[in-house]
């Protein structure tokens, strides 16, 4: 029995009416899908369930920290607040950003759990973005830090439907309506969000597009999108645990106390579910003032961190620093990568680096399917670096060509998702991307192998498309980045007048590290085609743009680039 048969055989157990997550079909929001039918009907049932914890750790914040009784004790004061003080009603969104602050995951757990629409805001926005987001959404109550309190009080005469500003960690004065604390003080005995009753079918979050490409939409994601996600993960695990003992491969047991290490925002779809994950699975989160690896690796040895995951561009300063470093990061069991396209050199770094001591994994989806719809795990993602995964067991994955359909493996395709797990659209918007039979359109250009594995290839708007000729962006970065001074790389199209389009590229290199462009267009050139090798090349020790998920904005490179440079070993 081959691999892919294998991984058939656990799934069709696992989602068995008898198994541990069975899989029936329901109706929602018109269309027939596939479904957990065991899953937890919302949650703020989800975190009401977490009580079973009681004094373990939950939250380690720098040197803070709460048991599952004290954050759930938070979560239940302020979730009284917004219903006895403020009047929040199902539906009513709440707004918030601040740093990765325990008040965060407060706030959110609050807010869902008494039916409110959550909805977490982009920390590095700035006053004007956070404006267009509060007055998008509508917001009665607005959360966050100082510097975020700041930038939305400033703006406070176009945002009339914000009744209150709640401040978090305001120092001696507070700059916003009320203090956190103030909140907390009128608040001693907490709501029982156990008995507030709600649909799956209720908004639960609206989460903005990162809008590296235009303005932002809010995914309005459901709490049965949130609780498939949560499903998701956990009946993944359990087959890729089973695929480990057939394989006959040594499986560890789960740690005592687990514990993850937070390197990305919250705000983030790829960092979010991990707030209602620990909730079921009793993982204490340790979060971050700000990323900094070295501090990363202390935290990892002080607290005994068994997992941490992040965008390629964080697991490679980790493991920089985990190097260089005399701590002990043998408590780690997985270093996993997401949020972005990873390369293969850093997954087998990954494996090298810990000896194979160490897993690994990523995953693929989007703020628009409230997570991810596809993963893929060590042992397979050691042999298939640049693959992000296979299905799910309730995600339905398309590859469609232009002309509307399915390619077959080996061959491109837009990808289409569809699932109980899909948003149900976006927040004052229309769109074609969401389909009337459930099928999300991506705008991700993909492939499929004959066992399923999806790979990300890229953007359709961002191919470059050269004298007739497709260049796939992540291509040309993977054969860049496997020289061994470059640190990060972009690449990119802008308009030619003989070809319509030319490569571009933006290389940072390593510190101390020399690398001329004619090098560069060798390299390349003895891994891809001619018309593939950058025409234009920048080089530059410095760090290349990013918004805060790690994503690169090649947006503002292209402004930034303006002057060609011409590649000696160009075609």
């Amino acid at each position: 029995m081959n691999q892919s048969e294998l991984r058939q055989r656990f799934l069709d157990q696992i989602t068995a009416p008898t198994g541990a997550f069975p899989v029936t079909t329901a109706e929602v929001r018109g269309v027939t899908l596939k479904v957990y039918r065991d899953a937890p009907n919302d949650l703020g049932e989800i975190f009401a369930g977490a009580r079973r914890f009681g004094d373990a750790r939950a939250l380690t914040y720098e040197d803070e920290n709460y048991t599952w009784d004290e954050y759930l004790d938070l979560v239940g004061r302020f979730a009284a607040a917004l219903v006895d003080t403020y009047g929040i009603e199902k539906g009513d969104r709440v707004a918030f950003a601040m740093r990765n602050y325990p008040e965060w995951l407060v706030c959110f757990a609050a807010a869902v759990s008494v039916g409110a629409v959550a909805v977490p805001l982009n920390a590095w926005w700035s006053a004007q973005e956070l404006q267009f987001a509060l007055q998008d959404c509508g917001a009665r109550i607005f959360v966050g830090d100082r510097e975020r309190v700041e930038r939305v009080q400033d703006r406070r005469s176009d945002l009339p439907a914000i009744e209150v500003v709640v401040e978090v960690r305001p120092g001696d004065e507070a700059r916003g309506d009320v203090s956190w604390e103030a909140i907390l003080a009128d608040h001693p005995g907490p709501l029982d969000i156990s008995t507030v009753a709600l649909d799956p079918e209720d908004d639960c979050t609206i989460m903005y597009t990162s809008g590296t490409t235009g303005q932002p939409k809010g995914a309005v994601a459901t709490h049965r999108s949130h609780v498939s996600n949560l499903y998701n993960m956990l009946s993944f695990g359990a087959i890729e645990a089973e695929m480990s003992k057939a394989r006959g491969e040594e499986v560890s047991p789960p740690p005592e106390r687990p514990v993850s290490l937070v390197t990305g925002p919250m705000f983030h779809i790829a960092g979010l579910p991990s707030t209602y994950l620990c909730a079921v699975t009793g993982v204490q989160l340790v979060l971050m003032y700000k990323w900094d690896a070295e501090r990363a690796v202390e935290l990892i040895e002080r607290e005994q961190v068994t997992s941490v995951a992040g965008v390629p561009t964080v697991v490679r300063q980790l493991l920089d620093a985990a190097e260089l470093s005399s701590r002990d990061v043998s408590s780690l069991r997985t270093v996993g990568t997401g949020g972005a396209q990873s390369s293969s050199k850093l997954i087998g770094r990954i494996k090298a680096q810990f000896g194979g001591a160490v897993g690994t994994g990523t995953a693929y989806g989007l703020t628009e399917t409230t997570g991810p719809m596809v993963g893929i795990s060590s042992y397979d993602y050691f042999e298939r670096p640049l693959a992000v995964g296979v299905p799910y067991p309730v995600s339905e994955v398309r590859l469609v060509g232009p002309d509307g359909r399915d390619v077959p493996p080996g061959e491109l395709g837009e990808t289409w998702f569809r699932g109980p797990n899909i948003s149900r659209g976006y927040w004052n918007r229309q769109t074609d991307a969401f389909l009337p039979d459930g099928w999300f359109r991506s705008g991700d250009l993909c492939r499929q192998d004959e066992d399923g594995f999806v790979y990300i290839v890229d953007r359709i708007k961002d191919i470059v498309i050269k004298a007739g000729e497709n260049v796939y962006c992540s291509e040309v970065e993977d054969a860049i980045f496997s020289h061994p001074a470059v640190q990060e790389v972009a690449v990119f199209g802008r308009p030619h007048e003989l070809w319509g389009e030319e490569v571009v590229a933006v290389v940072q290199t390593k510190p101390g590290a020399t690398l001329t462009e004619a090098e560069i267009g060798v390299h390349v050139r003895a891994q891809l085609a001619a018309f593939k090798v950058p025409t234009a090349l920048f080089i530059s020790e410095q760090p290349l743009p990013r918004n805060a998920t790690g994503k690169v904005l090649k947006r503002e490179l292209r402004e930034q680039v303006t002057e060609p440079v011409p590649v000696a070993a160009a075609d």
